[in-house]
């Protein structure tokens, strides 16, 4: 009978407080775990720059494409719900830059347009609606933010990030 903010709150605490059992799931064997734990420890409320500095790390090294999408939203998640300035900033160097591998990139533009006031630029509207961004729409199943709240898929949460007129009533 507690209001909703309260239980959300007490489960951030609680991730919080078990960091120690969380942070080692990055390393682990399954590329889903790894991913899972990300999305677990965007929602922390403290000890912020040890768990952005354990997702960059996880960024750097990690091969599979869904958890190094994974560790890009969490990094931008925290960074987001900390007003970290800088971060719209690193989102749009890290997918304007052709260097990376095309799922950092996307998931850096869907990072962009979570941080970012300004509306989507016509080159982040290009890229992220390209044949070849949606043809990666199969792994980014697996990516936990593209999985809760009612979207999944990739090519739904582009449109709908970039129509957000349409999910207004």
């Amino acid at each position: 009978m507690c209001p909703t903010n309260w239980t959300i709150e007490a489960a951030r605490d609680a991730v919080t407080d078990d960091l120690h059992l969380l942070l080692p799931l990055l390393v682990d064997h399954d590329p889903d775990v790894r991913a899972a734990a990300t999305f677990v420890l965007a929602i922390a409320t403290r000890d912020i720059p040890r768990i952005s500095s354990a997702l960059h790390e996880r960024l750097a090294v990690d091969e599979d494409p869904v958890v190094r999408v994974s560790a890009v939203l969490g990094i931008a998640q925290l960074a987001r719900e900390h007003h970290h300035e800088n971060a719209p900033a690193w989102a749009q160097e890290l997918w304007s830059d052709p260097g990376p591998p095309p799922e950092i990139r996307i998931g850096a533009g869907l990072a962009w347009l979570c941080l970012a006031d300004d509306p989507a630029p016509d080159e982040l509207r290009t890229f992220l609606t390209a044949s070849s961004t949606t043809q990666h729409n199969q792994f980014f199943q697996r990516v936990p933010w593209l999985q809760s709240g009612g979207v999944h898929g990739l090519r739904t949460s582009i449109h709908s990030m970039l129509t957000p007129h349409a999910l207004s009533p």
